[in-house]
């Protein structure tokens, strides 16, 4: 199925036990109706503006209700006003009563993309931030700063524009609470009702709030990621030598540290870069300026040596990805001590992931690694500067044994600067964000054959495309929210 671009939209629905003659026609008078229009689609979405006009032709036996109205049969017309966010209902009765279907008004800038489905999606919903844009090496640009919620036909049931900020990472907290990091230096944290009430702000107990992981833990807390910037300009013993390796000679680095609190906003563990990790671990990055260098809010130069962009909790440890070192490492918990580093430059705690094609060097620029329920991990290799595909990659890692499980790429993401995710469905397939350089996102069978491709425009991306199995969330429960938000009265 495919976004319809067109001004008038006509499409005839068969019934399975009606007659060819009872079918009813339904005609949207909408630039932008998307997908579209079978009677098998939940939900639908329109671009705000001039009126929606329906033209319907009811056959024998066949009624259609819209908005709330006396279902009718025959040939009649409806034009409804709405305003963003706001959604009117259509039913159709046969000699069965057909679910409800919505159809909701798009903002002006909410970004437009394309549905492919090739398959059935083994995930239900879809949780993403389509407001990035690639700039090179640097952090993206931004678009439009909404969160969202598409269904399986790649339909956007939920959203939310955030006033406060360009949200990355959006999580789905239980069944009703929904967080958000934001691209901006040290913007708090922010979790929100469904309805959009901020119920929650997060900040660390010290340093600069990092944009790239908020972490709920199954106790009821969390976990912040933070930069802690050396001030070498001040003091001459923070000053680092990165000149070996194509830096200069005094530098201000950014330490990551980890910080985890309890469900009463405790902290009750941390964890730094500092001390641990030597900088001379991102020595492939170092020499790449625009990549390393950050200016802070003061203006201070510093170098971005480690950037962390991912933190899993695993039993009495805790995994990290670390993009500038090229590796992910597991930390153990009751010492801050480096239990086993995959990837990157070498180090007494290193092993080999076999089953890749490059044991020793077999990421670039990773993110997005995560613990499976199984006990295997998954990660999204961007492969930057590389000659392969960006790919998700699956593993286990068992003693001082790595080997590689599974690699997928969609074949369409050629290049990946930088972000991204890959999630494993527990039915097999993958959920991948293409990150920055291709605007796309999709669910995938584990031979990389497309199920539901999400493509977006403007070289826009989603940070990270979060997949929801069912029994997550219900549709009714992301639909009552839109409606609270933007109420209208059927029929009005």
């Amino acid at each position: 199925m495919g976004t319809v671009l067109a001004a008038l939209v006509s499409v005839s629905l068969g019934f399975f036990t009606a007659p060819a003659a009872a079918a009813v026609r339904l005609s949207i008078t909408s630039p932008t109706l998307t997908p579209r229009y079978t009677l098998s689609s939940s939900d639908f979405t329109v671009r705000c503006g001039d009126p929606v006009a329906l033209k319907v032709a009811a056959g024998a036996g066949l009624k259609v209700a819209i908005d709330g109205h006396r279902a009718a049969s025959g040939n009649f017309t409806k034009s409804l006003k709405l305003k963003a966010g706001q959604a009117f209902r259509i039913q159709v009765l046969g000699r069965t009563r057909h679910p409800f279907q919505t159809v909701r008004c798009l903002p002006d800038d909410f970004p437009l993309w394309q549905t492919q489905r090739s398959g059935q999606p083994q995930a239900q919903w879809y949780l993403m931030t389509p407001d990035m844009i690639p700039a090179g090496l640097q952090l993206p640009q931004t678009g439009a700063p909404f969160a969202t919620i598409a269904n399986a036909d790649g339909v956007p049931v939920w959203w939310f524009r955030d006033p406060a900020g360009v949200p990355m990472g959006a999580k789905l907290i239980g069944k009703d609470r929904i967080a958000w990091t934001y691209y901006a230096e040290d913007e708090p944290i922010r979790v929100h009702s469904l309805r959009g009430k901020v119920l929650q702000t997060v900040r660390p107990t010290s340093g600069i709030n990092n944009f790239h992981e908020f972490l709920p833990t199954r106790d009821g807390g969390f976990i912040v990621l933070v930069d802690k910037p050396r001030n070498c300009a001040a003091v001459a013993s923070e000053c680092v030598d990165l000149s070996q390796w194509g830096g200069p000679e005094k530098a201000s680095v950014q330490d990551n540290e980890i910080q985890r609190f309890d469900s009463k906003g405790r902290l009750v563990w941390s964890w730094s870069t500092r001390g641990k990790i030597d900088p001379s671990e991102g020595a492939t990055w170092i020499n790449n300026p625009t990549a390393f260098e950050r200016r802070l809010g003061d203006g201070t130069l510093s170098y971005d040596v480690f950037h962390i962009n991912s933190v899993e909790v695993d039993g009495d440890g805790v995994l990290i990805s670390a993009r500038h070192l090229n590796a992910i490492y597991r930390l153990r918990t009751k010492d801050g001590s480096i239990d086993w580093k995959i990837g990157g430059t070498n180090r007494p705690e290193s092993i080999d992931l076999i089953g890749d094609p490059d044991p020793k060097d077999p990421f670039s620029g990773q993110h997005d690694l995560r613990r499976q329920a199984d006990g295997t991990l998954t990660l999204f290799d961007n492969a930057f500067s590389t000659f392969r595909l960006p790919r998700a990659v699956r593993l286990r890692v068992t003693g001082r044994n790595a080997r590689e499980l599974e690699s997928v790429s969609d074949k369409r993401a050629v290049f990946s600067a930088c972000c991204g995710s890959a999630r494993r469905l527990s039915g097999g397939n993958w959920v991948i964000s293409a990150g920055g350089g291709t605007s796309i996102s999709s669910e995938l069978r584990p031979n990389g054959a497309p199920v539901l491709t999400m493509t977006f425009p403007g070289r826009i991306f989603s940070y990270r495309t979060e997949p929801l199995e069912r029994g997550r969330i219900s549709a009714a429960t992301l639909r009552a929210a839109m409606d609270a938000r933007k109420p209208r009265k059927p029929g009005g």
